[in-house]
């Protein structure tokens, strides 16, 4: 079992399987044992904006606790406010924790003609999908 010693709003870069120019706006989870990454991409086609990931949890109450799953769902699990300019899919990640459901969701805001990638990365998932 492994324990989730830090979480943080970062950018980071994209994995290699991931063909997109900028850098990936996210969460990176951190435990003792690997790097858990959720991001969306922040390459910018035109004049949209880009998408965001998001959670409504404390992720402080996370810290601490032993991690048991990470994965990718179409059903959401707890309401979520979107913003103003909210536009294309949405996409729901959960991490099952020793303390509970900590979720995350990336919501896809731009013009309605350029999608971006938002990928989950880690020993236990590597999934992306165009949002």
């Amino acid at each position: 079992m492994e324990t989730i010693v830090n979480i943080e709003e970062t950018t980071f870069a994209p994995a290699d399987t991931m063909p997109v120019l900028g850098g990936c706006d996210g969460f990176v989870i951190t435990t003792d044992s690997q790097e858990i990454k959720l991001g969306i991409t922040t390459d910018q086609q035109c004049c949209e904006e880009w998408g965001y990931f998001m959670t409504q949890d404390d992720l402080s109450g996370f810290v601490g606790a032993d991690l048991i799953d990470v994965s990718v769902t179409d059903k959401t699990l707890v309401n979520h406010d979107l913003r103003d300019h909210f536009v294309g899919q949405a996409m729901f990640v959960n991490v099952q924790t020793s303390r509970g459901l900590l979720q995350f969701v990336a919501y896809n805001e731009h013009n309605g003609y350029y999608g971006h990638m938002a990928c989950v990365l880690s020993n236990q998932i590597n999934h992306s999908e165009l949002l």
